[in-house]
């Protein structure tokens, strides 16, 4: 055991250092990088979407590497990013009280977080917190205007109702109220909302995302945003002076190798970064996938794009550096593309949910786990329409297993999340689980918690669910509504997953945040969360995490609520409107 622990720090540091001078030598190329660039830890949403497991050949770990996700993943899940100040400021000690919102910003009244999506979080340091330059960053599903952003940013992000480990807040002399961030930055972007997920450059200085100009008009956008411009989400800036700025790339509008012109919306598909080409792989409703060259301190300008299946809203696409494969839905089936200098082949494809259910079954992006040479997708339709299901495939398209999870939904199926047994020992017979957020057995409208397991030595989905149909993330009056994605982090000591539940199209759904220690396998379908966090208004966005710290304040969750409250009802962040909000990991306090 001593043996194969040495290999493993071993192989991982040697991983660490080749994807570090890949990502130096691929900085220090860019001519037009500033040359006091710093690279921290940026996190997105498509940090869930490529895993990099323990077991790597080391064919594969090379591989792997030129990916900079593989070692940012490491290093988060390896206590990397374990507690150190930044410094700390010495500041007097308040016990915490028992509170279940932390802080809540208000995003106003006409919109917030997009339900399924996640916010970015970037750490400027590999060790340790820093209150000035950390950083979180929420879009919004409101069209812009001189009161209302569609972009904003928040820092001083450790701190609460009670305590704080971060000394400035928003107030003047900073001192006498530590219980929210700042307003890092706030902007008016284009003309249309912001609905699908944001993007950091490693950096940090720059944010990749989609707004919807229109129903029919997708605009892709990178920002170069100025801390103080913009002082709250009802009163942003303009990008354009003091050295911010905005490109918007009209996409979809472009003929180029392998497309036409073809004006189109986006409402699904995020944009995958590829850091080590500067490269962005976005879809649209049309049903094609582009590539867009020269993302971060370049121009913007798409490069190519392929038919996956016209008129179709395609998922968001992801990258996988092993294969040097995309993968993407169309809602239904699953596809597999190499990137090549001058444009796209088809690898394979494989269908997943009934092509005659109408809509998309498939909402989110697959997740690619590279190391072991699988591809999940969570659908609310099977090849029958019987069940919502959890499909495992393997890289190459060719086979696949379902494991059934509740009902057809009727709301929308999102992702669920792996535990840190799987990242240590991957897709293996009493260790790896699979958790996702399906329906009950008798209610396709209501939604259930499922632990999936593997089997050895192929890795392959059990396709009968080792608990089944657990109704504890709904609350006790179990009203209809669907998850939130799941997600699962270890600090080090404690595995816990984080489950939001609610009903996206108003505030009749359980409305909960739910936290479950998994530190083993959940045992049975009566097993109640650790702990629950309530009032959140139409269920919850994607949430983000970020640290590793025995300071609840610098281990957190971020996430945004889904709707306005009821009337007669306030939000932790005024009365009407939508909330960014942040929870301790452990008690969500």
């Amino acid at each position: 055991m001593l043996k194969q622990n040495t290999n493993r720090i071993l192989l991982s540091f040697l991983i660490l250092s080749f994807a570090a001078g890949i990502l130096l030598a691929t900085i220090s190329s860019r001519a037009q990088e500033r040359a006091d660039l710093h690279i921290g830890l940026p996190q997105d949403w498509s940090t869930r979407h490529i895993l990099f497991t323990n077991g790597a050949s080391p064919e594969i770990a090379a591989a792997a590497a030129r990916d900079p996700r593989s070692w940012l993943q490491w290093a988060r899940r390896s206590g990397f990013l374990f507690y150190r100040p930044w410094p700390r400021p010495e500041l007097p000690f308040r016990p915490r009280r028992q509170m279940r919102v932390d802080w809540a910003m208000s995003l106003g009244a006409n919109g917030g977080m997009p339900i399924g999506e996640t916010p970015a979080k970037y750490s400027f340091n590999t060790v340790g917190y820093s209150c000035a330059n950390d950083f979180v960053v929420f879009v919004i599903g409101a069209t812009p205007s001189a009161t209302q952003a569609n972009i904003v940013a928040f820092n001083n992000l450790y701190t609460g109702t009670s305590s704080s480990s971060c000394p400035n807040g928003p107030q003047t002399p900073p001192t006498t109220n530590l219980t929210q961030p700042t307003v890092m930055w706030s902007y008016e972007v284009g003309t249309g909302p912001v609905n699908l997920s944001p993007v950091l450059s490693l950096t940090g200085s720059q944010v990749a995302f989609i707004e919807s100009a229109s129903a029919t008009d997708a605009m892709f956008d990178v920002l170069t945003w100025v801390s103080g411009q913009g002082t709250s989400a009802t009163a942003p800036a303009t990008p354009g002076s003091g050295g911010s700025s905005i490109v918007r790339l009209d996409y979809t509008n472009t003929t180029v190798t392998g497309c036409t012109a073809n004006k189109s919306g986006n409402n699904n598909s995020s944009p995958y970064i590829d850091y080590g080409s500067n490269s962005a792989y976005v879809g649209a409703n049309n049903g094609e996938l582009y590539r867009i060259s020269g993302v971060f301190n370049g121009t913007p300008a798409v490069q190519y794009c392929i038919t996956v299946n016209a008129g179709t809203d395609l998922t968001s696409p992801v990258y996988d550096s092993v294969t040097n494969s995309v993968f993407v839905s169309d809602g239904h089936s699953v596809y597999a593309y190499t990137p090549g200098p001058s444009g796209f082949t088809k690898v394979a494809s494989i269908a997943v949910a009934d092509a005659a259910v109408a809509g998309t079954p498939i909402i989110l992006s697959p997740i690619v786990d590279s190391t072991n040479g699988f591809v999940y997708v969570f659908s609310s339709a099977d090849a029958t329409d019987a069940h919502s299901i959890v499909s495992q495939l393997n890289v190459g398209l060719t086979t696949q297993t379902v494991a059934d999870i509740g009902l057809p939904a009727s709301q929308f199926m999102l992702d669920g999340d792996f535990d840190n047994a799987y990242y240590t020992s991957g897709p293996t017979t009493g260790a790896g689980t699979l958790y996702a957020c399906g329906t009950q057995a008798n209610n396709g409208a209501k939604p259930s918690l499922y632990a999936l397991s593997f089997s050895s030595p192929n890795g392959l989905l059990n396709t009968t669910p080792a608990v089944s149909d657990n109704r504890n993330i709904n609350g006790a009056a179990n009203p209809n509504g669907s998850c939130s994605p799941l997600l699962d982090f270890y600090d080090g000591t404690n595995d816990r997953l984080f489950v939001g539940t609610g009903n996206y199209n108003g505030t009749t759904g359980a409305n909960l945040v739910t936290e479950w220690t998994v530190n083993a396998r959940i045992a049975s379908n009566t097993t109640a969360p650790n702990n629950t966090a309530t009032n959140e208004w139409g269920g919850t966005s994607a949430f983000t995490i970020d640290n590793v710290s025995p300071d609840p304040q610098t281990s957190s969750i971020y996430f945004g609520t889904l709707h306005a409250p009821p009337t007669g009802n306030t939000t932790p962040c005024g009365a009407g409107n939508f909330c960014a909000v942040k929870l301790t990991q452990s008690a969500l306090q």
